[in-house]
């Protein structure tokens, strides 16, 4: 089976770009792990240099729920914490939910231990981002997330404006909820483990010049592995991502935003592989493996616009791929074998003779 290699993405490599900006400030910081922190109040003591400040307070916070200092929570760190600082957190379990309102960096500890978890009482969401400014960009990463099971939050982790990214983090849903929505905002999800929501990822972004930016994540075990909503209008990209063992299909995608799905492996999802459904426009289905999915592997329902091709279709249950005649989208050069719905014609299919 031939495999797509993604060499360059310029979004990654923008939010790279980004949270360096932010990190510039303490660069003659003291260091813990290789990041740049110093505990608030350590210019107090004699000869120590005095702690970097900006105008609505500190710039680098350490919280450790087990230690010594002043910080034993993660949502007092972001209340006194100037306007894009930096929140170290110490390995440990945060029983609490985070609201974040403005410019920051928050940073679990990467160094050896039991890792930072952060877990949301019952009905409430682990993390919301809301920034009452529109240009606050919050950067996420490195930390656990848990909702507690039935939770009747929106999500474990609700995205409704700003610019926010969310790295190396692993978010655990509801089971009855999105283990993260976003509503708003421009967004990056990179090299997270996304897992046990009603979807993975929610996306109902209203606003045109909204975007989804979804790289190189694990989503497996939800009811959708990542649901693009009829009334999202963002365009959304979906790149080298693995979305599998999911109870329904892999991705979902019903908004008018294009969605760009390339280089991703979905597989021994419930459903088909992917759904381009109703309100689809512009999709772009290109160098992805979709293997042993119990549907289709690429359902086309109602009609789209876009391109469909270079995939590796193999060993799903249905079709390879399923379309409407007269409304499918330019098809070419898959590889496709072996999947059970072809055995039989689009026509006997429709009519549920095989």
């Amino acid at each position: 089976m031939k495999r797509a290699v993604l060499k360059y993405f310029t979004p990654a490599a923008a939010v790279f770009c980004a949270a360096g900006l932010i990190l510039a400030d303490a660069a003659n910081a003291q260091s813990l792990g290789g990041f740049p922190i110093r505990e608030p109040g350590a210019g107090s003591r004699p000869g120590a240099a005095t702690p970097s400040k900006g105008k609505d307070g500190p710039m680098q916070i350490i919280v450790d729920v087990n230690g010594p200092g002043p910080y034993k929570t993660i949502s007092k760190a972001v209340k006194d914490i100037g306007e894009g600082g930096v929140v170290y957190i110490m390995h440990g379990v945060y029983n609490e939910t985070l609201t974040l309102n403005k410019s920051v960096f928050i940073q679990g500890d990467r160094g050896p231990g039991s890792g930072v978890e952060i877990s949301a009482p019952m009905n409430t969401s682990c993390l919301t981002f809301a920034p009452k400014l529109a240009t606050a960009h919050a950067v996420v990463a490195n930390v656990q997330f848990k909702s507690k099971i039935n939770s009747g939050a929106e999500a474990c982790v609700d995205v409704q404006r700003g610019v926010f990214t969310l790295k190396e983090s692993d978010v655990l849903g509801s089971g009855v909820r999105p283990a993260i929505k976003i509503s708003g905002g421009t967004v990056m999800l990179e090299k997270n483990r996304i897992s046990a929501g009603s979807e993975g990822i929610f996306i109902e972004q209203a606003h045109s010049l909204s975007q989804s930016f979804i790289i190189d994540n694990k989503i497996l075990q939800n009811k959708v592995g990542v649901d693009i909503a009829s009334g999202s209008r963002a365009d959304v990209v979906i790149a080298g991502n693995e979305i599998f063992d999911n109870l329904d299909s892999g991705v979902k995608s019903s908004g008018y935003g294009a969605a760009k799905l390339i280089g991703n492996k979905i597989r021994n999802n419930k459903g088909s592989g992917v759904i381009l459904d109703k309100y689809t426009k512009l999709s772009l289905v290109r160098y992805n493996e979709i293997v042993q999915n119990a549907g289709d592997g690429i359902a086309v329902p109602f009609g789209v616009n876009g391109l469909i091709e270079n995939n590796d279709i193999v060993g799903n249950d249905g079709l390879a791929i399923f379309t409407r005649d007269g409304l499918e989208p330019k098809i070419t050069n898959n590889f496709i074998d072996n999947n059970a719905g072809d055995k039989c014609s689009k026509r006997d299919r429709r009519k549920g003779r095989c």
